[in-house]
């Protein structure tokens, strides 16, 4: 369903946005659970008066477990025909085809940029931290007539 539109163009960057998009739903249904377990009436046992536990999972069978499985499995059919959608599949293959297109750096590039950026930061702070020194003590120095400590 994912590849009806164009289905050999754009597949990483559509089997990413899925896969992320799947991650984040997981995550709300994660803590949509923990709320709805929360409630009295979703946390007690469906089936008579004892819990099941659910096989590998190790999990009560509660309404808030049945409830979290059926909204995270109707997200993940509306996120997936969103997905599939020729405007969106479209936006997708071209963010790939830009993305091909892009020079990555070298390793050996990355760093030297990355310990330029280190450098200037520490430059930067050294030179603001001296400044805030400075200006404070000339503040001192005019409200209160005092140089140096406290």
């Amino acid at each position: 369903m994912l590849y009806r539109y164009k289905p050999e163009e754009g597949r990483n960057a559509r089997q990413t946005a899925f896969w992320l998009g799947e991650g984040m739903i997981f995550f709300g249904c994660y803590a949509l659970s923990g709320t709805l377990e929360g409630w009295p009436s979703l946390r007690a046992p469906l089936v008579g008066d004892t819990q099941v536990q659910i096989p590998l999972l190790g999990m009560d069978l509660t309404g808030a477990f049945v409830a979290t499985i059926v909204v995270f499995f109707a997200l993940s059919y509306f996120f997936l025909r969103y997905l599939a959608g020729e405007k969106t599949s479209n936006h997708l293959i071209e963010v790939e085809e830009e993305m091909n297109k892009v020079t990555w750096p070298s390793f050996e590039e990355a760093t030297n940029s990355s310990i330029v950026v280190i450098v200037t930061v520490l430059i930067l702070m050294g030179f603001l931290a001296l400044s805030d020194f400075a200006l404070g003590q000339i503040f001192k120095l005019i409200l209160w007539g005092r140089f140096g400590g406290a």
